[in-house]
């Protein structure tokens, strides 16, 4: 009871309460912020043109790449244009995002005209309106602005593919390695994408806090090595937005970031323990504000769920372990466990499955995953500098590689709850 009313008394994790309520039992829908206006009718639509906001990102069925689009203009099948705003999901097919992918080159992408797919990009698509968006069938033209932010998104697009091509000569571990860094699984092993998920390990492969708070530790080791605190801050945030602006903002690493931001300027401030339970509620308002879209995506759930269940349960929970294992490891399991509570409710809904192992499972592959970020992201700055160690380095990430997947592998033929 003592520990319901700690947190029940705050009237920001009332507001979340009451957001929850209202939100998720059907009494309101979340309206879009920017609906799709033209004067030509949806079903009349053969082309539309517009501003590409996220990296595509593919389908499960493999067939597309899906996209937020800002629309500009459109046009039908007998040359009638309009003027449109608002934004909507394009189907980008597979063969002419993947055009300039290596080891993914098509010979009907090449004739058509090849182009680079990236957040910023300004896109004419031909195709037609559906209840999920918009299908295209074919990209007719791409360009970018000639301004400072249509050269940085640019910029992006090109480091974003040139890390895919050093991805790819590293071979699965390689896929592995840039799910995990850009959010991009065109690589990623479908054998090992399915025993993450079977084993409770989804959540590693999501960009989120974990990933955030990896490149948040480097860059306060570097500030601290500078022995000065206000820049080691500001190396934190150059860090942190760095990271996001390069892998894009999903709604699971939108949470993270805004969480991270505001735990720094608490730090700032001169706060000497920061309250998680009030900045995740604050986080979590603020983003419902300025992103509405994300509430009822399936990461945005399962990113605050499992934050939610490690400050409050795992203190519950700590109290078990930390009788029965070392520090380390107790601390670890008690985190899982709270964030399995949370989110078991979530995966049972959405995808009809549970693994509890996951408890056991994040315990022993975490560490693992951080040693290969790390190393990974080492091996990556020595092979760009120095092409000639790109091969050696391939050799040892594959090792590591090696041990995660077999690692995941065995977790995944544990029993799972399954609920049809």
């Amino acid at each position: 009871m003592a520990i319901r009313f700690r947190y029940i008394d705050k009237p920001v994790v009332l507001a979340v309460l009451i957001c929850l309520i209202v939100f998720y039992s059907g009494l309101c829908k979340t309206p879009s912020r920017y609906p799709f206006i033209s004067l030509i009718s949806k079903d009349k639509v053969t082309g539309i043109t517009g501003t590409i906001l996220s990296s595509p990102v593919k389908s499960n069925s493999g067939k597309y790449y899906t996209s937020l689009l800002s629309a500009i203009e459109t046009s039908t099948s007998k040359g009638e244009k309009s003027s449109s705003k608002g934004r909507i999901i394009v189907y980008i097919p597979s063969e002419i995002v993947e055009s300039f992918y290596p080891g993914k080159l098509y010979s009907k992408a090449k004739a058509k005209g090849a182009y680079l797919f990236e957040a910023g990009g300004i896109y004419s698509f031909s195709g037609k309106f559906t209840k999920n968006g918009f299908v295209s069938s074919a990209c007719n033209f791409c360009s970018w602005q000639n301004t400072i932010t249509g050269k940085i998104d640019f910029f992006r697009a090109l480091c974003r593919l040139q890390i895919k091509r050093l991805m790819y000569g590293w071979g699965e571990a390689g896929g592995l390695l840039l799910a995990l860094l850009c959010g991009s699984k065109e690589y990623t092993n479908e054998e090992t994408s399915n025993a993450f998920r079977n084993a409770g390990l989804s959540h590693i492969l999501a960009l989120s806090g974990m990933h955030l708070s990896m490149f948040s530790a480097l860059a306060i080791f570097f500030g601290k090595k500078a022995g000065q605190k206000k820049l080691t801050f500001i190396i934190r945030i150059i860090a942190l937005i760095l990271f996001v602006w390069f892998a894009g903002f999903s709604p699971s690493l939108l949470r993270a970031f805004i969480c991270a931001m505001l735990t720094i300027v608490a730090s700032m401030s001169g706060s000497e323990q920061t309250d998680r339970i009030s900045i995740l509620c604050f986080s979590f308002l603020f983003q419902c504000v300025i992103s509405p879209s994300d509430i009822n995506n399936i990461g945005f759930m399962l990113s605050y769920g499992a934050l939610a269940g490690i400050i409050i349960f795992s203190r519950i929970s700590g109290f078990i372990y930390f009788k029965l294992f070392p520090k380390p490891i107790a601390a670890s399991l008690s985190a899982s466990t709270g964030a399995q509570i949370f989110t078991a409710p979530i995966s049972i809904k959405f995808f009809g499955i549970y693994s509890p192992i996951g408890i056991i499972a994040t315990t022993v592959i975490s560490p693992l995953i951080t040693i290969f970020i790390y190393s990974g992201l080492m091996l990556m700055i020595i092979s760009l500098i120095f092409p000639i160690f790109q091969k050696p380095s391939g050799f040892f990430i594959n090792l590591q590689y090696t041990v995660i997947k077999y690692s995941v592998l065995a977790f995944s033929h544990m029993p799972i709850v399954q609920i049809k």
